[in-house]
C-alpha cells in the first residue's frame, strides 16, 4: 500500500464521503439521509465546533473518518465513522485513518476515543478491528438500533500510551 495521502474533507467531497459509506456497507443507497444532514451540517459550522471529517486519498477517495466532541464532556470525543472502499479494505487504510485520528487527538491532549457499533454478527469484523487497535468493549445497550439489533460502545484511552 502506498502511504496514505489524509486531509481534511471539503465541500466537493461530499458526495465521496456518502459514495464511501454505502459501498463499505455504513448506510443503504436509499437510505442516506442521516449522511447527507451529517455533511451539510459539518460544511454549515460543525466545523467550528471541533467536527473532523478526514478523507484517505491515493488520486481518489479510499476512505473516510468522522470525529466529534462528545458534548457535555472533558477532553471526550466521539468517532461516528470509518470507511474504506471495499477494494481497498484489509490494505491498512483504516488502521492508518485511525491512528490519524487518534495521534491528532492525543497531541492536542484529549482524553478519551469512543465508537458506537452495532452488536450483530454481521459486524464482528468491526468490532475486531477496534479491538485489535486497543479498544474495549465498555457498554451494550440492548435493542438500540432496533429490536435484536444492540449498540456495543468501544473505548480507548488516549492518555494511555501502551493502548496502541
Amino acid at each position: 500500500m502506498e502511504a496514505p495521502l489524509i486531509r481534511r474533507a471539503t465541500n466537493d467531497d461530499s458526495a465521496a464521503v456518502v459514495a464511501l459509506a454505502v459501498a463499505a456497507g455504513l448506510f443503504l443507497a436509499d437510505d442516506t439521509e442521516p449522511l447527507d444532514k451529517m455533511m451539510a451540517d459539518y460544511f454549515g459550522g460543525n466545523v467550528a465546533d471541533g467536527h473532523v471529517c478526514l478523507i484517505d486519498e491515493q488520486g481518489e477517495p479510499l476512505g473516510v473518518a468522522y470525529y466529534a466532541p462528545a458534548p457535555a464532556a472533558d477532553r471526550t470525543w466521539y468517532l461516528t465513522m470509518i470507511a474504506v472502499r471495499p477494494d481497498h479494505q484489509g490494505r491498512g487504510r483504516g488502521t492508518a485513518l485511525l491512528r490519524h485520528v487518534e495521534d491528532a487527538l492525543r497531541t492536542s491532549g484529549q482524553r478519551l476515543l469512543l465508537v458506537e457499533t452495532s452488536g450483530l454478527p454481521t459486524y464482528e469484523r468491526t468490532r475486531s478491528f477496534y479491538a485489535k487497535s486497543g479498544y474495549e468493549a465498555e457498554a451494550r445497550i440492548r435493542d438500540f438500533y432496533a429490536a435484536g439489533d444492540d449498540v456495543v460502545v468501544l473505548r480507548k484511552d488516549l492518555t494511555n500510551t501502551d493502548s496502541g
